[in-house]
């Protein structure tokens, strides 16, 4: 099964130490580099203009495989328990075209980060639209150009879309990660040093992965004091 990424120079500490490593067998793998200097901090000017490249690479897998299924991901996320044959039984269960991550289980929102779809027409449809989107507006990134669109009942004509399951993780579903996680999505940092945030977040994976469920659980007790007083470290 096909998996594609992109990522910055800024990022390949994520891709080579996290993602790329955690990758399980039965998954091929198409990487591509865009020369972006800089940190690649949320909106900064060189995210948008990789979120644009990453936007025709998309277009481009998806006419190179046409009625295949294949994933997209960033490389902020490492998989946990995610063989092909699961994430089949995901999508297919859910019966559409393409199936998001969650952005958040309180809301419809997409995120954009991981999907898994089949390359059929309305799917090529859809991203050839996310592509205008982003032309007429500089500011805009793919997810919101996503749920913008997704929101709009004649820019999805015929396209069947859903979401993964919440086994599928993303840090913006609130803590704790599920037990039966498939994969973890560190997608949520605040101010600058996000690469920084992000792998403390994958080290505090770790320890879960690990440890079973006393470290989970060691994990929530952490926070209680930041629940309770907010602002405390």
């Amino acid at each position: 099964m096909k998996l594609f990424c992109c990522y910055t120079p800024a990022h390949e500490v994520l891709y080579s130490s996290v993602f790329r490593p955690s990758i399980p067998h039965g998954y091929e793998v198409h990487a591509s580099v865009v020369d972006e200097r800089g940190p690649g901090d949320y909106l900064s000017a060189e995210f948008l203009r990789c979120i644009r490249e990453k936007v025709r690479l998309i277009a481009q897998s998806l006419e190179e495989s046409p009625d295949e299924p294949i994933v997209w991901s960033d490389v902020d996320i490492r998989l946990v328990d995610m063989s092909p044959d699961r994430l089949l039984a995901d999508f297919r269960t859910s019966e559409v075209d393409i199936a998001f991550q969650m952005e958040s289980p309180r809301m419809r929102d997409v995120n954009t980060g991981f999907f898994v779809c089949r390359a059929t027409q309305p799917v090529r449809d859809f991203f050839a639209r996310m592509g205008c989107e982003l032309g007429s507006d500089a500011s805009m990134n793919e997810q919101m150009a996503a749920n913008k669109l997704l929101k709009i009942p004649a820019a999805t004509e015929n396209l069947r879309w859903g979401h993964l399951p919440p086994a599928y993780y993303a840090r913006t579903h609130g803590w704790p990660p599920p037990r039966n996680l498939a994969l973890y999505h560190a997608n949520y940092t605040k101010g600058c040093d996000a690469i920084g945030q992000k792998l403390a977040q994958f080290a505090e994976l770790e320890k879960i992965v690990k440890g079973g469920r006393l470290a989970w659980i060691a994990s929530i007790v952490r926070r209680i004091p930041g629940k309770i007083f907010p602002g405390h470290q």
